[in-house]
């Protein structure tokens, strides 16, 4: 090769290599300094999970989201939470079904409902609840509630108290919060004035931190300004009351006890 077409060639060479630099194949470091990705499959490969079957023994049901699959481990949870839930509930029926035998009362179906939903999705937390409805032969149903809080970046489930650097902190200053808006909505559903009467467990303000908790992101922005405390029956009143949803707006007090990482993925409430 002469040298004019070894220079030649070695131009074209650099002309090709600046190209594709501008063209974006380059992964140095700028590329690398965006948000990491989440841990999840792209969503539209994902598919919702719906489960559902009758018989004499139960009606069952159970449901989680495509943002749910598209998580190999969390998919993964959910799939094992099902069959476990499954098989008791239909155990429990057979039991029911059993001792029932000779008596007066006879056998009802039972129950089984479990359905999550997304109260949030960020490049770091998916934020979930589940609304749970069974039925095992008593006087009537019940109903309870779930959460779980996805860290995309450490690939599996925190705790609520996790987001904080001392949960015990937290807690105590979301409950100055939440027990005003509970006595609140109390209020309301019982036709008082406040402040309520009485000092027994309907009126006294249960533990925060043994209902379920989660983060949502209301208006689907990507950043949790809201945190639901869902509250089942009896937990607050009598079962006639029915469940309790109270919400907590995000403001800066409440994100200076967060971590950093999760601080981010946080914004105060417009309402405040």
């Amino acid at each position: 090769m002469n040298a004019t077409i070894h220079n030649a060639f070695l131009s074209a060479v650099a002309l090709l290599v600046a190209a594709c630099a501008q063209s974006g194949t380059d992964t140095g470091p700028e590329q690398n300094s965006a948000l990491p990705a989440p841990a999840a499959a792209p969503q539209s490969n994902a598919e919702a999970k719906a489960v559902a079957e009758r018989t004499d023994l139960i009606e069952f049901s159970y449901v989680w989201p495509a943002a749910a699959s598209a998580i190999p481990a969390l998919n993964a949870r959910l799939e094992k939470e099902l069959a476990t839930d499954r098989s008791e509930a239909l155990a429990s029926a057979r039991d029911d079904k059993e001792a029932r035998v000779g008596q007066d009362y006879p056998f009802n179906g039972h129950y089984f409902r479990k359905e999550w939903t997304i109260e949030g999705d960020t490049p770091a937390l998916l934020s979930l609840t589940a609304e749970v409805e069974t039925f095992t032969g008593g006087a009537h149903g019940n109903q309870g509630y779930d959460s779980i809080l996805w860290d995309r970046r450490a690939g599996q489930a925190i705790a609520f108290g996790d987001m904080f650097t001392s949960a015990p902190a937290a807690l105590e200053s979301l409950t100055k919060a939440f027990c005003p808006a509970l006595d609140k909505a109390r209020a309301e559903k019982r036709q008082e004035t406040l402040p309520l009467k009485g000092d027994d467990w309907m009126t006294t303000c249960p533990d925060i931190g043994k209902q379920t908790l989660a983060p949502v992101d209301e208006n689907k922005d990507g950043r949790f300004e809201t945190l639901r405390v869902l509250i089942a029956p009896y937990e607050a009143g009598p079962y006639a009351e029915g469940s309790y949803e109270i919400d907590i707006a995000v403001t800066s007090a409440i994100r200076s006890l967060m971590k950093r990482d999760y601080a981010d993925m946080f914004r105060d409430s417009p309402s405040r």
